[in-house]
């Protein structure tokens, strides 16, 4: 099963920053155990260890009548009861690190093992039993002797690192996230075909190293569009000018002239001037700039009335209402290209044009009953001048720019376009807009 790794900046860095201090936390208790409570501790208990010894051989050299002034001494002064063992019960295990430690010191003063545990008699005491002068003595002391809130303290600081750690990822990925965060926005409104202003050069060395970047590219992008629209005007101006001299000349032919060559010519001069006009469109991108309330029912409905005509049939299925956010001319132009493919190659039957509307989206579908596209190239007919070598070539009309104006209006508008085989043969244009937002 894969490790879940958080998505967001915040997440990877508290995870990070936790696993980092947890580490640090671990190695630094370690330390401490190792290096300063383990020694202490061991001094602790052969302290411990050397008095309850003591303590067993001065009772056991005193005086029958003094012995209980000792034992009360012992209990006012170090918290420790002694008692020869005479008809008390076993000792009941207990098991805890300081009391192994303790045994242990206990064993090297005596040489041989001792038993240790809980008496049920004295509830909240450890007794020890250590024999001396041929008898055995049980030596005990309270369980506040040694208590201590190590659990508690581990707790406190488990959780006070935590909540440093939440504090300090907050901090840095609130600083690291904002310059970030504008930076994807202004990216995102490039995608749209926007020129978003420059980001502030500010904050860390990198950070603004890429803020200055992405503004110089954002810069040169403005310069080479200019650039590009420049040149493109002026070809366009150079080409229309011998356009226009050559239909004035047809124009003013003799009427002698074969009147089919006239026809020819003049559909030729009109296919260079709409050539013309989608390289420009291409180049220019047409971007919806101002996306607005729709009704795909009555768009759809007028386009395909827009289109009828001799030859050219357009059926409509049931168009149910369906609003959405989109810029008219973005989207006549995307509907128009696809309804000019599919009559142009669809063999002369009619095209249908259906509406499909849910909460998420809706879908606009184009189908004609043509030959259809080939799998392996559906993608690439919406690159810029590609045609198929059978059937779509200059000579049908195609310009290889019509689907391409349709995948980059639709980029830019966060549509969706697909072809796909329709069942009862020819191509499918699906268009999918979004209705987040939509009005109504």
């Amino acid at each position: 099963m894969p490790l879940l790794r958080p998505a967001s900046l915040f997440g990877q860095t508290s995870l990070i920053l936790s696993g980092a201090f947890l580490l640090f936390l671990v190695l630094v208790i370690g330390t401490v155990v190792r290096f300063i409570l383990l020694p202490v501790a061991e001094r602790s208990t052969a302290d411990l260890a050397a008095l309850m010894v003591l303590s067993v051989q001065t009772w056991a050299e005193l005086p029958p009548e003094t012995r209980p002034d000792f034992e009360r001494e012992l209990v006012r002064g170090h918290q420790i009861k002694l008692a020869p063992i005479g008809d008390g019960g076993a000792l009941s295990p207990r098991s805890t690190p300081y009391l192994a430690l303790l045994s242990r010191a206990l064993e090297t003063r005596l040489g041989r093992a001792v038993d240790y545990g809980g008496d049920p008699a004295t509830p909240g005491w450890y007794w020890f039993e250590i024999p001396m002068a041929g008898r055995l003595f049980r030596v005990g002391f309270s369980a506040q002797r040694i208590h201590s809130s190590v659990p508690l303290a581990a707790l406190i600081v488990l959780g006070l690192g935590a909540l440093l750690t939440l504090l300090t990822s907050t901090l840095l990925v609130r600083r690291l996230n904002r310059p970030l965060a504008r930076l994807v926005e202004n990216v995102q409104r490039m995608g749209r075909g926007e020129y978003p202003q420059p980001l502030p050069e500010t904050g860390p060395v990198e950070l603004a190293s890429l803020a200055r970047g992405f503004n110089r590219m954002v810069q040169d992008l403005k310069r080479l569009s200019a650039s590009r629209t420049l040149m493109l005007a002026g070809i366009s101006h150079d080409i229309r000018t011998p356009l226009t001299h050559m239909a004035l000349v047809v124009e003013m032919l003799p009427a002698e002239v074969d009147p089919a060559l006239r026809r020819q010519m003049e559909k030729d001069l009109a296919d260079m001037d709409a050539l013309i006009d989608q390289a420009m469109a291409f180049s220019n991108g047409l971007v919806a700039r101002h996306p607005e309330p729709l009704e795909l029912s009555r768009v759809l409905a007028e386009l395909a009335g827009n289109y009828q005509g001799p030859g050219r049939v357009v059926e409509t299925a049931p168009l149910a209402e369906c609003r959405v956010r989109a810029s008219p001319p973005a989207l006549r132009r995307v509907l128009g290209n696809l309804l000019d493919n599919a009559l142009r190659y669809g063999g002369g039957r009619p095209v249908t044009l259906e509406l499909e509307c849910d909460r998420q989206r809706a879908r606009i579908v184009i189908a004609d009953r043509g030959p259809g596209i080939p799998r392996e190239q559906r993608e690439s007919v919406f690159e810029p001048f590609y045609r198929l070598e059978t059937s779509r070539n200059r000579r049908t009309g195609g310009s290889g720019l019509g689907l391409a104006i349709v995948r980059q209006l639709a980029d830019l508008s966060g549509w969706r376009v697909v072809l796909e085989e329709n069942p009862g043969g020819g191509t499918r244009a699906v268009v999918e807009i979004p209705r987040d937002g939509a009005a109504g």
